[in-house]
C-alpha cells in the first residue's frame, strides 16, 4: 500500500481475510503482488516473511509519508509511529526524564542504547522506542459521532427558509425607498444588512456540528496494561499540570477553592504523573491557611474516594446531592466511613470558615507583644525622659510567629496586593513511584485503608510577586508566573487549567482529554476545551444560566469547522504550544498562491462532549 502503514504479518493476513483486503491506515485495497507474497509466502511455498522495519534516518530512500515529515535530521533516537509520522507523543513517554520531577524529555543521544553501542537495544524496541508500544495493534482512542439526520436536516431546511425569506426582506427594502427620511432609510438598511450578515457568520457553522467520544479502555491498555519490560503495570501516561487560579478571598470564598482543590487530588489519574499548583494573585494568608487545611483533609478525603469510587470527588457537591449515596456500593464498611468523613468534613468547613477571626486575633496579640516590646525599649533608652506612645505598622502574623510576606490585612508598604514579594510553598510533596498502601487506623487516618493506595499528588501554593509601575495582566500574567514555576518543578507536558470554583465533576475527566491528546495526530493538538456545567440553578433555568446554547450547540459547531474557543477555563493545553513552538509536522495545501504566502503550520483544538 502507498501509505506504508505498519502492520505485522499475522495483522496483514486477518485485514486480507476479514477486512476485504483494505489497509487499516487509508482504506485503499493492497495490491495484488503484496499479499501473495505475505499471505501466500511467496512463489517457492516457504515461511512467511515479516514485514520491514522503517530505514533509518540516513539511510535508504525514504517513503512518501516519510517525505513529509519535518523532522531535523541531526537529532538522534526520533521515533516515529506505525504510520511513519513523527509520533510526538513517544518523545513524550517519561521515563529517563533529565529535567525535572515527571517531565517527558526523551533521553538525548539515545543514551539507554550506548551500552550496546547503539543498536537500540536498551529499550529493546526501533530506534530507540520501547518494544511495547510496537508490538501492539494501534486502536483508535476517539472517535466522531455523526448527528443523527432526523435532528441536523431540518434544522438546516428551516436555516435555508430563514435564509431565503431574508433576502426577499432586504432585497424588498432596498428598493422601497423612504424619500421623506432617506438618511434614517440609509441606516437603517446598513443595520439590517449588517445582522444579517452577522447572523449568517452564526449559522455556517451550525450546519456541521461535531460530537466525539473517547474510549478509556483503549487508553488502559495502551498505558497501563502490564507487559515484559514494565510487569507491575506502571503508568506510561504523560504528566499533567493543573493551574487553579484565585485572586480575592472575599469575593471567591476559600472553601470553594479548597473543595476545588479536593477534586483534583481526587482524580482517578496516575498519582506520580499529577501536580497541582494555586495561583494566588492576592497574596492573602487566608488562602494560604486555607490550601493548607485542604491538604491535610485530603489525607482522608482522597483515600476514601479511591476506596469506594465516589463520585463527584468534590465533598461539598457529593454531600449535598439528591439521590441515594449508598446505591451500588459492595463495601461493608461504607456506611462508617461516610459517617466519618462527613463528620470530618463539618469540622473541616468549621476550620475554614473560622480563619480570618483566627488570623485576626493571632495577629493582634502578636502586634501587641511587639508593642509591648518596643515600649520597654524607648523607655529603657529614654531613662527619666517622657517617653512618646510608640506606633508599629500591624502587620499579618503566620502561625509560625513570622510576618506574612503577602498581602497584609491592614496594607503597608510592600505588603499591598500590588506590592508584595513572591511566594512558593510545596504542601504536598512529590509522591514516590511505586504505590504506597495504607493499614488500619494508621495515625492520621483513622479509616480502613487497606490496600489502597493513599498516597497524594504534589500541591503547590504560588503567589507571584508584584511591584508598583509594572503591568501584571491579571490572570493571564499568573498563569505565565505558573508555567515558569512548574517547569521548573513537574514540567508536565500538558497543562490544564481551572478556575477556583471550577470542579473536576468525573475523576476520569483527564484522561478523556488524553485520549486525544495521545492519539494519532494528536500532536497536533493545541488545547481540548471541556465545556461548563453549574449547580444551584432553579430547574427551569428560566435565565439560561447553564449556557446551553452556547456550551452544546456553538461550541460543537465551531469544533466541526475549526475548533472551539478558549473560555478561560476547564482546558487542557499542550505545553509546546504554549511555549511558541509548531507542531512537529504539516500538511501541505496546494494553491496558486502558496509559492507566494505560504501556510504556517496550524495547532488544531478540539470540543469535549462533557
Amino acid at each position: 500500500c502507498e501509505c506504508d502503514f505498519k502492520i505485522c504479518a499475522e495483522c496483514f493476513g486477518d485485514a486480507v481475510k476479514n477486512a476485504g483486503a483494505l489497509c487499516p491506515g487509508c482504506k485503499e485495497p493492497y495490491k495484488a503482488t503484496e499479499m501473495e507474497d505475505l499471505v501466500g509466502g511467496g512463489a517457492d511455498g516457504g515461511a512467511r516473511p515479516t514485514l520491514s522495519l522503517p530505514p533509518p534516518p540516513g539511510g535508504a530512500p525514504a517513503s512518501r509519508m516519510e517525505r513529509r515529515l519535518s523532522i531535523v535530521r541531526s537529532q538522534k533516537a526520533m521515533t516515529r509511529s506505525q504510520t511513519g509520522d513523527w509520533d510526538h507523543n513517544r518523545w513524550l513517554f517519561e521515563t529517563k526524564g533529565t529535567y525535572g520531577y515527571g517531565n517527558a524529555i526523551w533521553p538525548k543521544e539515545n543514551d539507554a542504547d550506548n551500552g550496546n553501542g547503539g543498536s537500540g537495544g536498551g529499550l529493546g524496541g526501533t530506534d530507540g522506542q520501547p518494544a511495547e508500544f510496537t508490538s501492539k495493534p494501534w486502536r483508535p482512542l476517539t472517535r466522531k459521532l455523526k448527528i443523527p439526520a432526523g435532528i441536523l436536516s431540518p434544522y438546516r431546511l428551516l436555516v435555508l427558509i430563514r435564509l431565503a425569506v431574508l433576502g426577499l426582506f432586504l432585497t424588498w427594502r432596498i428598493k422601497h425607498k423612504n424619500e421623506d427620511a432617506m438618511w434614517l432609510w440609509g441606516m437603517s438598511v446598513v443595520c439590517e444588512l449588517w445582522f444579517g450578515f452577522s447572523w449568517i457568520l452564526d449559522q455556517l457553522p451550525k450546519l456541521c456540528p461535531v460530537n466525539r467520544a473517547t474510549d478509556l479502555a483503549v487508553l488502559k491498555d495502551k498505558f497501563e496494561t502490564p507487559t515484559p519490560s514494565n510487569p507491575n503495570g506502571r503508568s506510561d501516561l504523560p504528566g499533567l499540570d493543573i493551574y487553579v487560579s484565585t485572586a480575592d478571598p472575599e469575593k471567591e470564598p476559600p472553601l470553594t477553592t479548597a473543595n476545588t482543590i479536593l477534586s483534583i487530588l481526587a482524580a482517578d489519574y496516575p498519582v506520580e504523573k499529577l501536580s497541582c499548583y494555586v495561583s494566588d494573585d492576592g497574596g492573602a494568608l487566608l488562602t494560604f491557611e486555607a490550601m493548607a487545611e485542604a491538604a491535610s483533609f485530603a489525607n482522608m478525603w482522597v483515600p476514601f474516594c479511591r476506596k469506594h469510587g465516589i463520585e463527584p470527588r468534590n465533598p461539598e457537591s457529593y454531600f449535598s446531592l439528591k439521590r441515594d449515596p449508598y446505591k451500588n456500593k459492595v463495601r461493608s464498611d461504607f456506611v462508617k466511613d461516610r459517617r466519618r468523613i462527613k463528620r470530618e468534613y463539618d469540622e473541616f468547613k468549621v476550620r475554614i470558615n473560622g480563619l480570618p477571626d483566627s488570623i485576626r486575633r493571632r495577629s493582634d496579640a502578636y502586634h501587641a507583644r511587639e508593642e509591648i516590646k518596643a515600649m520597654k525599649r524607648q523607655r529603657e533608652a529614654a531613662l527619666d525622659d517622657a517617653v512618646e506612645t510608640v506606633k508599629i505598622a500591624k502587620a499579618t502574623w503566620m502561625a509560625d510567629g513570622t510576618h506574612w510576606p503577602g498581602t497584609w490585612i491592614q496594607p503597608s508598604a510592600e505588603h499591598t496586593r500590588g506590592d508584595h514579594a513572591g511566594i512558593i510553598q510545596v504542601m504536598l510533596k512529590p509522591p514516590s513511584d511505586d504505590p504506597l498502601y495504607g493499614g488500619d487506623g494508621e495515625e492520621g487516618r483513622p479509616l480502613d485503608f487497606t490496600d489502597i493506595d493513599i498516597r497524594l499528588p504534589m500541591l503547590v501554593y504560588v503567589s507571584r510577586e508584584k511591584r508598583p509601575g509594572y503591568d501584571h495582566n491579571k490572570k493571564a500574567g499568573a498563569m505565565n508566573a505558573l508555567v515558569r514555576s512548574s517547569a521548573v518543578m513537574s514540567n508536565g507536558p500538558f497543562i490544564l487549567n481551572l478556575d477556583c470554583d471550577h470542579y473536576v465533576y468525573n475523576s476520569q475527566a483527564f484522561r478523556e482529554g488524553m485520549c486525544f491528546m495521545m492519539d494519532r495526530g494528536g500532536d497536533r493538538i493545541a488545547y481540548v476545551q471541556f465545556p461548563q456545567r453549574f449547580e444551584g440553578i432553579d430547574p427551569s433555568d428560566r435565565y439560561a444560566n447553564h449556557n446551553t446554547v452556547f456550551f452544546d450547540v456553538n461550541m460543537r459547531a465551531l469544533d466541526g469547522l475549526m475548533g472551539p474557543v478558549y473560555v478561560g477555563t476547564g482546558c487542557l493545553f499542550r505545553r509546546v504550544a504554549l511555549y511558541g513552538f509548531d507542531p512537529p509536522r504539516s500538511t501541505e495545501h496546494g494553491g496558486c498562491c502558496s509559492c507566494c504566502f505560504p501556510k504556517k503550520r496550524a495547532w488544531q483544538i478540539l470540543m469535549m462532549r462533557r
